[in-house]
């Protein structure tokens, strides 16, 4: 009798011990779940990938989402702010749970933030990136190529200030409108270049990003050269006979081969010949945010004196603009066919 209820006992032990192993074993994701709702979107990206990859599922792109049904390639927009290093990825139809029933997957390489929400991705990378998409089963997939993975040279230009920054005033012109003004010409002879360059533009209409942003997007891109365009004023802001172009450098730099200050040697030289502006020389730029935080060569051009007469009346005229342009192009593509 003592033999039946020991082995009576012994069974229900065992079966005991099993099911609270089964229970223990299930308690860590369990708790993983109650916890999901308090991670932040690279750690949900992390614990949903680590459950996909347990059941199996495996892909070569970086990330990887499933879309709601019926929605295209072509419904997805893909926005790259290059600036602030945030790509934004706005999905339709993809409601309030929709990431949580349907999560995003993949690895988290390159990645510093990411924000999931209403049918809308934020991802903000630690670099700047191209956005390679693909659609496939009605899934979307996305890898991320640097710079130079799509591009044989790149180029970072800023047009000086913006927004609420208007850089010098007189009669009514700002200087923030003519350094745009500039750019967006020379935006125009590079969109035209076949040559296969990427271009990066801190700004490309009237706001204004800060000088982080600004040197960073040059950083960041690993750019071959940056330019900064501006325009000049006397120091006490009154108007002078002074004029002509000068090209700010960073002299705390080395001055030997691709350096800051042979780009802004070039600068000066095709900017002036393409204005037929006085060649004012080189000016030492290192107390210039941007130009001692810049990690790639940089030169910072002054087009032109906006407290001389004459020569304001020629920078708000689209002509002298176009001139600008061209010398500044001239002066990229100089230094790219130099080595840059």
């Amino acid at each position: 009798m003592q033999k039946k209820i020991l082995k009576i006992s012994t069974v229900i032990l065992t079966l005991t011990t099993m099911a609270a192993i089964v229970v223990l074993g299930q308690f860590p994701r369990v708790k993983a779940e109650k916890e999901k709702s308090q991670m932040s979107g690279l750690e949900k990206l992390d614990y949903d990938t680590a459950i996909a990859q347990e059941e199996e599922i495996s892909f070569s792109q970086q990330l990887r989402l499933e879309l709601p049904k019926g929605v295209s390639e072509a419904d997805i927009e893909i926005e790259n702010n290059y600036v602030k290093q945030l790509i934004t990825i706005t999905v339709p139809e993809a409601g309030m749970d929709y990431f949580e029933l349907h999560p995003l997957l993949g690895r988290s390489d390159h990645i510093d933030e990411l924000y999931m929400e209403k049918g809308v991705i934020d991802i903000t990378m630690d670099a700047v990136y191209e956005v390679e998409s693909t659609v496939a089963d009605g899934f979307l997939y996305l890898d991320f190529r640097t710079p130079q993975e799509v591009y044989d040279k790149v180029v970072v230009i800023d047009a000086g200030h913006g927004g609420k920054a208007p850089g010098a005033i007189k009669q009514g012109i700002q200087e923030k409108d003519l350094n745009l003004a500039i750019l967006l010409k020379l935006k125009d002879l590079l969109d035209q270049n076949d040559k296969n360059i990427g271009v990066y533009y801190t700004r490309t209409e009237d706001n204004n990003p800060t000088f982080e942003q600004r040197a960073q997007l040059a950083n960041k891109s690993n750019a071959n050269l940056f330019i900064s365009i501006h325009n000049n004023s006397t120091t006490d802001g009154g108007m002078s006979a002074y004029n002509g172009t000068e090209v700010m450098y960073d002299e705390a730099k080395s001055e030997e081969g691709f350096s800051s200050k042979h780009l802004a040697e070039i600068c000066l030289e095709e900017t002036t010949a393409a204005l037929g502006s006085k060649n004012n020389g080189l000016a030492l730029g290192n107390s210039i945010y941007i130009i001692r935080s810049s990690q790639v060569p940089v030169a910072l051009i002054e087009v032109g004196f906006m407290t001389n007469q004459e020569e304001l009346d020629k920078l708000k005229s689209e002509e002298y603009q176009q001139q600008a342009a061209q010398g500044i192009y001239n002066a990229i593509m100089r230094a790219l066919d130099e080595g840059y």
